[in-house]
Order: structure tokens, then sequence, then C-alpha cells
């Protein structure tokens, strides 16, 4: 490509400025391989408060869109915050019912094996998971390894070359926030290019 760029007639003099593999083109190639036949999940959580305990976790396989978890979560003996009712929705009296962590833990783990767990906020989503598998007293196993993870956020942000928090506007409900962060995933497969006019400009 180096050579055909550099023995072109008007594109040459500029081979040098020319940047073949740049940043947003690399991030391109990671999210198509994220699409692949399960190769990823996304995963979202919801919480009683920033930090807090789940109280909703829903994943969905990148590929198809398929939900492979989606339940709500009781949160035991912590209350959701206003705050966080207030963002998501999710009262105490809608959780009261709904399984405990550890009895979820082992549909996570199942859905999410041998494949790269995604999410918007990876860093928030990850310590929410792994503070709930140390209170069940759990290991938290493959869910643990950084190198296991993808921050949808970071990626989006790199692939717009912009260091801003982006807003994802799923809904603040689990499983619409997994779908929103796929179509993030689906927007940056499809990569951007640049396109010459003959004769220039």
């Amino acid at each position: 490509m180096r050579r055909e760029l550099t023995a072109d007639p008007e594109a040459g003099s500029y081979a040098d400025e020319i940047v073949l593999c740049p940043a947003w083109g690399e991030i391109t190639r990671e999210a198509g391989e994220l699409l692949r036949p399960g190769r990823a999940a996304v995963v979202d959580t919801e919480t009683t408060d920033l930090y807090g305990r789940t109280v909703e976790i829903a994943v969905l396989d990148t590929a198809t869109g398929k939900k492979l978890l989606d339940t709500l979560v009781n949160p035991g003996d912590a209350e959701i915050s206003d705050g966080a009712r207030w963002v998501h929705g999710i009262t105490d009296e809608m959780v009261a019912d709904a399984r405990p962590f550890e009895k979820i833990l082992p549909r996570l783990r199942k859905v999410t094996k041998g494949r790269t767990i995604c999410a918007y906020s990876a860093e928030y989503d990850r310590t929410v998971v792994l503070k709930d598998v140390e209170r069940a007293g759990k290991k938290p196993m493959y869910l643990e390894p950084w190198d296991n993870r993808y921050c949808l956020m970071q990626a989006y942000a790199g692939w717009l070359g912009t260091r801003r928090w982006l807003r994802l506007g799923g809904g603040h409900r689990a499983a619409g926030d997994c779908e929103a962060a796929r179509q993030v995933l689906l927007k940056i497969s499809k990569g951007r290019g640049f396109e010459f006019s003959e004769g220039g400009s």
C-alpha cells in the first residue's frame, strides 16, 4: 500500500504525511472481531447507588443481540437510593422477590465464559460485579481479568478522536443499555474512510 501510494502521481508527494493505520482503523478492526459469533458479550448493571449493589443485570450476545441474561437482582439489606431510583426507575418493591446475586452468578459465568466482556463503562460494571462476587463469598474467576474486558465508551471516543465522556442514551435499564452499547459497537465496526476526487479539490 505504501509503495502504491508513493507511486501515485497526485498522492505521492503527501505519502510521508499519510497514516495508513490510524487509531480509528485499529478500533474498527477490533469491533469487527468482537462481532464474530460467540466472540463477545455486552454486560450492563443497574445499582442501588453509584458503585452500589446490583439491582438489575443484562447480558447480550454482540453478534446477534440475543438476550443471554436479563434479570432484576435482590440487593439484600441495601436500599435503592433516591438518586439511583430517579435514574433507572427500579424500586425496592420491584426487587423484593428477585433472586440475590449469588443465585444469578452461575448463569452470569455461563453466558460470559470464553467471551470478551464488553461494557459501555467497563471499569464501572467490572467493579460493581466484582464487589457483588466478593460479598457472595465466591471467586471471580474469568470475570476479573482486565484483559478479558473491552470498554466501548473508550473505544468510541478513540474512534471519534475525542477525550470527552460520551452519553450512551440507552434508557438506564440494563437490557436497553446493553443494546445501545451494542449499536455503538456496530457503528464502530462499519469504519469510516476518505474519498479522493479525481483531479483533487
